[in-house]
């Protein structure tokens, strides 16, 4: 089902749809879609065709959503035809490839980290098919066909996890995730590294509920992390949002978020936003396919990709503090190891 993005306000009507998103459980999934159209392009001899395929609805106002804005870009920047399919989960996913493929699309962009191992399958029977597939960084073994899109999430977290650290009065700040993909491990250990830099007093409580997209268990979550005294709580979490919003309502209790800015949602409790632009990591990658290179890696990262929103509701020498470590991060000033253990 093909659907246009009006307005990030949209999420206030849909939070109550638990369509999957990054790393949570897919709604089932539908066909290959016809797409949308637009200019062509020239990969080699044969006009660039993309098709991507998204694990939850693009009106999330969220990750499903800046995927579709980065597929939009590169119809509108790249004069690339475009298609997509909402609401893959990762077992329909090879399915939804194939009938992309044999419907003309050469090149096939997977968003979400859940469907690494469809594309290890597929590439190699596709040869003259270019995938683009996003995990947590580099892998080794990738066919030759493959573009990999490194989600560097962790460091942008760590920006957040000073921000925490920086802002808590009670000294204990909340982290509260979803589905225990490398990419949020490596987050929370992050945030971790971040809290003992610059509030060694302080502490990080985290829990993960096993959805991105369950607005009742992140704030059963959130709940039982302000009863434990968290005074600062950053969301991993997509739809899963909405619970810990009505969790914090009217409390001294503020937030952190991604993907998107959703200040408007809870202007008294939210901090800063960790923005993604996929468009940027999108565009870079479709633009080396179009001039023949079939594979290689993208790293997506503060300064590529990432960016930390207007920080609001702390004392201004903390929002600048924040920003000056954000710009340290993405300089790579900071050392920020990515460590995919969770702490005992």
């Amino acid at each position: 089902m093909q659907v246009r993005i009006r307005h990030l306000g949209v999420l206030l009507l849909v939070l109550s749809v638990l369509a999957a998103a990054c790393g949570g459980g897919a709604a089932p999934g539908g066909g290959s879609g016809s797409g949308e159209q637009g200019a062509s392009g020239d990969a080699g001899q044969a006009k660039a065709r993309v098709a991507m395929i998204l694990p939850g609805t693009v009106e999330d106002a969220d990750y499903n959503f800046v995927g579709y804005e980065a597929l939009q870009s590169l119809k509108e920047e790249l004069g690339v035809d475009v298609a997509y399919q909402e609401r893959v989960a990762p077992a329909d996913a090879e399915r939804v490839a194939r009938g992309f493929i044999n419907d003309g699309y050469n090149i096939i962009a997977f968003h979400g980290g859940q469907f690494v191992t469809t594309v290890q399958k597929l590439a190699p029977q596709f040869p003259d098919v270019n995938f683009i597939m996003e995990s947590g960084g580099p892998m080794s073994g990738l066919p030759g066909n493959v573009w990999n899109i490194g989600r560097r999430f962790y460091e942008g977290f760590y920006g957040l996890g000073a921000l925490g650290a920086l802002a808590t009065k009670s000294g204990k700040i909340g982290v509260v995730l979803g589905v225990q993909l490398p990419d949020f491990v490596a987050s929370v250990n992050a945030i971790r590294q971040a809290v003992q830099e610059h509030n060694p007093d302080a502490q990080v409580v985290y829990t993960f509920v096993g959805d991105q997209n369950d607005p009742v268990k992140a704030r059963q979550a959130a709940e039982a992390q302000i009863n434990d005294g968290v005074d600062f709580i950053i969301l991993v979490v997509n739809l899963g949002a909405q619970g810990v919003i009505e969790a914090v309502k009217g409390k001294p209790v503020l937030l952190t978020t991604y993907y998107t800015d959703k200040t408007e949602l809870a202007p008294d409790n939210f901090t800063a936003s960790l923005l993604t632009d996929f468009a940027t990591p999108y565009k870079n990658v479709v633009n080396k396919i179009l001039e023949g290179q079939r594979g290689g890696y993208e790293e997506m990262r503060p300064g590529n990709g990432m960016a930390i929103s207007e920080i609001r509701n702390v004392p201004d020498d903390v929002a600048a503090q924040v920003r000056d470590i954000f710009t340290k991060v993405a300089a790579k000033e900071i050392e920020i190891p990515e460590v995919l253990e969770l702490p005992k």
